[in-house]
């Protein structure tokens, strides 16, 4: 199962001539006004007051607008003025690291055990070991006891952009319980981990029986918990185990899990 998720241009409009100017076919003749013939006759001179009554007008003009920006922008100093409007954030939306920032991937305290990668690590139980056929991620599996070859159970912890937490956690299960039979996939559920830098999280469970060569079919059961941290990058501890060994193994499952989240 794999998914993914992940108007021609034209040329622009020709620009209107524009401008102030002599539209086309008018005729142009000596400018200015100014002595000569072209002067309209019994026109009266402008006198030197009205002159200082339109310079005066047009300072004051300009008093007048200064005067109004300071007002709209200060707010009159008034108490009846109303605030400046400012708009929310968008209702539900989560955290997004500002532009341009990148997450710190250096070890940290709580960081112990194995590196998965991008800052993660976890710290395998004991009677866990490191599978030498694993390619991606780390994956740790628990030996059959006394029976060489054979194991009982893994633990796999996994990275993904591709998906979110929920997604991956789907995609898992369905990789997971491909070719097993009587497959019951449980009710998918968001979890809320203690660690704050944990972004989303999704928990799936299933159980289903493997057909085997030698004891037919036998009860088994596994769940992936998918993580997301603030840029988006998904990890999942993906897990199988028999069901006869469950119960003496779930406090490994638990606390190998925990340092998981506590990684972030």
């Amino acid at each position: 199962m794999s998914q993914q998720y992940g108007p021609p241009p034209g040329p622009p409009p020709a620009a209107a001539p524009g401008g102030w100017g002599s539209g086309p076919g008018t005729p142009t003749g000596p400018g200015g006004w100014g002595p000569g013939p072209n002067r309209p006759q019994g026109r009266p001179a402008k006198s030197n007051r009205s002159q200082f009554i339109i310079i005066g007008a047009a300072a004051l003009a300009v008093v007048l607008v200064a005067v109004g920006v300071v007002l709209l922008v200060t707010g009159g100093g008034g108490e009846d003025q109303p605030a400046a409007v400012q708009t929310p954030d968008a209702p539900g939306t989560l955290y997004t690291p500002p532009a341009g920032s990148k997450p710190d991937d250096s070890k940290g305290p709580n960081d112990v055990g194995v590196e998965v990668g991008r800052g993660i690590w976890f710290t395998p139980a004991k009677g866990w070991l490191p599978d030498p056929k694993s390619r991606s991620g780390q994956n740790y599996i628990l030996q059959q006891f006394n029976v060489r070859g054979l194991i009982d159970g893994y633990f796999w912890v996994r990275q993904t952009e591709l998906y979110d937490a929920k997604g991956f956690a789907e995609h898992l299960v369905d990789i997971e319980s491909n070719g097993m039979q009587n497959v019951v996939i449980g009710k998918g559920e968001e979890c809320k981990p203690a660690n704050e830098a944990i972004k989303a999280c999704y928990r799936l469970n299933y159980t289903a029986k493997i057909k085997t060569a030698k004891n037919g079919l036998i009860d088994y059961q596994g769940f992936v918990t998918s993580y997301s941290d603030k840029w988006d990058r998904i990890t999942a501890t993906d897990v199988g185990l028999e069901t006869r060994v469950y119960e003496r193994r779930k406090d490994n499952l638990k606390s190998m899990n925990d340092s998981v989240e506590r990684s972030f």
